[in-house]
């Protein structure tokens, strides 16, 4: 007769080897996202000129090995930071696909200063991440932006996150006011969150510059 702990022991043997061979699920080779835009650009947080606004929100969805900005600004994000222009930038990300390092490029009309929009994207595993700038104005060279927000993080895609946006400093203009036709700042600096010592117009008194809105991104 067989003795039954030995039985139970090698059950339990098997099932336990079973269960570490279990691999997890694959993530879904194509998602889509809402992606909702919720801007607040209010008194007395912040500073707001009479014709606050936001320009065209330029962007794409890309890889995780390219992105919109890095240590210095392009010559593409210098101009919409400054002017609010997208056509260099534009081109760049144009680049970037023809290259295969980004899936698209989109521009999305803004929300006003209090308002919000949403979009609907399309990412792939290959193409995971999404980035987008948008120039505050009138300012020198501020910008509101995500750069590489990667939606697949340990092999899984995000659920339902929101990311808080803060203004970004393109270190390409000098200037600390609500304006245009600054003097180019020599040589150009990195681009940085902006902070109350160069954005005192913007931080309107208070010790650190609140954030400006928020981003929300919904798997569908």
């Amino acid at each position: 007769m067989k003795n039954p702990l030995f039985i139970f022991l090698f059950a339990f043997l098997i099932s336990c080897n079973k269960e570490t061979n279990i691999l997890p699920e694959p993530p879904q080779p194509e998602v889509f996202y809402k992606i909702t835009l919720t801007m607040n650009w209010n008194s007395p947080a912040l500073g707001v000129p009479v014709n606050a606004h936001f320009t065209r929100l330029i962007g794409m969805v890309h890889s995780k090995d390219s992105f919109l900005w890095s240590q210095k600004a392009t010559i593409g994000l210098e101009f919409l930071a400054e002017v609010g222009s997208n056509g260099r930038l534009n081109n760049e990300i144009d680049s970037m696909i023809a290259r295969q390092k980004a899936l698209e490029r989109f521009g999305i009309n803004p929300p006003a200063i209090n308002g919000s929009i949403d979009s609907v994207f399309r990412f792939t595993t290959d193409f995971s991440c999404f980035s987008f700038a948008s120039m505050i104005a009138p300012s020198p060279d501020w910008f509101i932006g995500i750069n590489k927000y990667n939606l697949l993080v340990n092999n899984q895609w995000v659920t339902d996150k929101s990311v808080d946006l803060f203004v970004y400093d393109a270190g390409t203009e000098e200037g600390d006011v609500f304006g245009y036709n600054n003097l180019p700042t020599a040589p150009q600096q990195n681009v940085s969150i902006l902070t109350s010592i160069n954005g005192m117009v913007l931080a309107n008194g208070n010790p650190v510059i609140s954030k400006i809105g928020t981003i929300r991104f919904n798997k569908n």
